[in-house]
């Protein structure tokens, strides 16, 4: 075989891995994978480059890290990019964007260990996270509300918010911008 051949095969085996999986899901909501719609159920496994769209259900997903991600009735997410490999600390990373709804959003290990590696957007701002939960929400004008929440534990963690005015620090339970 070709190496090119073998790289090809590769790369595509590598675009489609397994990220992360549905734990919990109520309602009806789809996964759009390339051409592909997918109905979602609890299991269903979640790849890179999907788009999470929700009508009247709310879906819980459960990345390999650990990084959890709520995805409330009518919301859109797009999962960007994620790559994590327990044994190599600090060498993960996650992109997703918010298109429209509301997203709540709790850190697992990729964040926990290099958080500048975790890059979360919506139409109007980009969140640096700092190892912490959060919630997003985004109109239909694309307008943007970021709050930050405690984690689970009752710590509360940091987030920076960046827009094109400017960038702002959370960093306590329940500031918003």
């Amino acid at each position: 075989m070709k190496l090119w051949a073998l790289s090809l095969i590769l790369v595509s085996f590598a675009v489609r891995a397994e990220i992360g999986s549905v734990i919990d899901l109520t309602g009806t909501a789809v996964i759009k994978r390339g051409k592909e719609t997918i109905t979602v159920a609890k299991g269903t496994k979640v790849e890179m480059n999907d788009r999470v769209d929700t009508k009247n259900a709310v879906v819980n997903i459960r990345f390999k890290d650990d990084t959890s991600v709520k995805v409330t009735e009518n919301s859109s997410l797009v999962i960007d990019d994620f790559v994590y490999d327990p044994k190599a600390k600090g060498a993960g990373k996650l992109a997703m964007k918010v298109a429209l709804g509301t997203v709540r959003y709790a850190s697992g290990s990729v964040a926990k260990e290099n958080a500048q590696n975790v890059n979360i957007k919506t139409p109007t701002a980009t969140v640096a996270v700092r190892g912490t939960a959060f919630t997003m929400t985004v109109d239909e004008v694309g307008a943007s509300m970021i709050v930050l929440l405690p984690n689970a534990d009752g710590t509360v963690g940091e987030i920076e918010v960046r827009t094109a005015m400017g960038s702002v620090v959370l960093n306590r339970a329940f500031q918003a911008t």
